[in-house]
């Protein structure tokens, strides 16, 4: 059985830890998006959406993104080929899935939707939500 580290033992090895710890140096500053007056319109194919990019490039890799929706609004039918994580800031979106039940977010809400997987909705009320895309931008409308 072993002994335990007597104090002046146990306060030279803490001592060693701290100084051969790597330390920790940010890469970068920390990104800022402030997004009060900064949506742009989703397009003019797109009435009643608006947004707002946070960090990353839609054409080449991952993005992030904060959406804003007039209330009636409504996402026809598509998918994705990259997944998306959505968190409601404010308002609701009823979200359906291809196989899955439709479900009502409300803020503070999060959904993870797998790439290819088919989905729609609608906002009844404005509103507002963050959107991560874990890849490059691929909107895929199902036909009718």
């Amino acid at each position: 059985m072993s002994k335990p580290l007597t104090g002046i033992a146990a306060a030279l090895l803490s001592c060693a830890m701290v100084v051969l710890a790597p330390q920790a140096i940010a890469a970068e500053d920390a990104t800022y998006v402030m997004p009060s007056g900064k949506f742009t319109s989703c397009g003019p194919d797109i009435p009643g959406c608006e947004h707002v990019m946070l960090m990353g490039d839609p054409a080449s890799g991952p993005f992030q993104k904060v959406y804003r929706m007039k209330k009636g609004f409504e996402f026809v039918k598509h998918w994705h080929s990259a997944s998306e994580n959505l968190v409601m800031i404010k308002g609701t979106v009823v979200l359906n899935t291809e196989g899955g039940k439709e479900q009502k977010l409300r803020a503070g809400d999060f959904v993870h939707i797998p790439a290819n997987l088919v989905h729609w909705g609608a906002c009844p009320e404005e509103c507002t939500f963050y959107l991560g895309i874990e890849g490059p931008d691929s909107f895929n409308v199902v036909e009718k």
